[in-house]
Order: structure tokens, then C-alpha cells, then sequence
């Protein structure tokens, strides 16, 4: 496979990794309902492994090749940066979770029922003022994080997509190459 600039293969090689990145958030996301009815932890590190995929693949759809280029391999895919995969907001509340932490003790007190490392539909547990610090609901797919809520499955079905766009691409960019020789 021949390359004309050094811009060109960096672009093939984002858009190869954000494939790898989508297929290895994939495998994560498959993992965590097989291992609800087993294994809690395993459950957990599976989202926390879906998630840093996911971040991985945003930071590589906002990479540019130079600071002064105004072309994201976002754009050169086709996803719009609007797209459901570029909302971190969640993930670094996990990423800094001492900072969040610290901030939900403030506002709520030392006395606060916390709930945490559950699995199962919140009206199961039924305990009033409860702060759901990490549960997840295999029932609808969402993640709670201190009481916000994540529907892993739509962002599941983004990544999905994003996945298949940067395979399209490199099989375009193959069929390219081998009519060419």
C-alpha cells in the first residue's frame, strides 16, 4: 500500500485505530451483561473499559494533523462533532472521580445513604435519599454515576456506527490501492 504524504498515512492510521478502538469498546460492552449474573466487579471494570474505548475513539475523531488545520478525522469519516460519542462530561466525572467525590459530600453530608456497586433496577433497592454512586441496570443498559444517568446502549449504537464508517473507509482506501497496481 503506497502513501504520497506522511498526512495521508497518519490519516489512515487514526481512522485504523478508532476501528480498533470501537471493535475493543464492542468486546467491553458485550462483556457486561454476560458478567451481571456472575461476577460484580467484572460487570463494572467491563463499563469502565467501554468507556475509556469510547473516550479513545472521541479523541481520535477531534484529532487534527497539524494546530492549524481546520479538518478533524471526524470530518474525514463523516461524524459530525455533535455526535453522541463527544459528550465526556460523564466520563471525566469518572475520570476525576476524588474531585467528584469530594464535591457530592459536600452538598450531601457524611450522613448520606450511598449505593454503590449495584446491579439491578433502582425501584429494587427502594431506599429513600439513596445516592446511587456506581449502579448499573442491565434492564434498560444505563450506568449511574452519583446519580446521573448514562444509557450505555445509545452510545453503544454510536460507536457502533463510527466503527463501521472507519471500516468503510479503509476498505475503500484498500480496493483503492489494489486497483492501482
Amino acid at each position: 500500500m503506497s502513501r504520497s504524504t506522511e498526512k495521508e498515512f497518519w490519516i489512515e492510521m487514526s481512522i485504523r485505530e478508532i476501528w480498533t478502538q470501537a471493535h475493543y469498546a464492542e468486546t467491553a460492552y458485550g462483556n457486561i451483561n454476560l458478567k451481571a449474573i456472575n461476577v460484580i466487579d467484572a460487570v463494572f471494570s467491563s463499563i469502565h473499559s467501554f468507556l475509556s474505548h469510547c473516550a479513545i475513539v472521541s479523541k481520535m475523531l477531534k484529532a487534527k494533523y497539524t494546530d492549524n488545520s481546520s479538518t478533524t478525522i471526524g470530518d474525514v469519516l463523516g461524524i459530525s462533532s455533535l455526535s453522541p460519542i463527544h459528550k465526556r462530561k460523564f466520563r471525566n466525572s469518572l475520570e476525576h472521580y476524588d474531585k467528584e467525590l469530594k464535591k457530592w459530600i459536600k452538598e450531601r453530608g457524611v450522613n448520606s445513604v450511598i449505593g454503590t456497586y449495584n446491579i439491578g433496577p433502582k425501584s429494587a433497592i427502594d431506599i429513600p435519599n439513596m445516592i446511587y454512586v456506581k449502579h448499573y441496570d442491565p434492564t434498560n443498559n444505563t450506568f449511574t454515576f452519583v446519580n446521573e444517568d448514562l444509557s450505555l446502549g445509545d452510545l453503544f449504537q454510536e460507536v457502533i456506527q463510527i466503527k463501521d464508517k472507519a471500516d468503510k473507509w479503509v476498505k475503500q482506501l484498500q480496493a483503492e490501492n489494489r486497483a492501482k497496481f
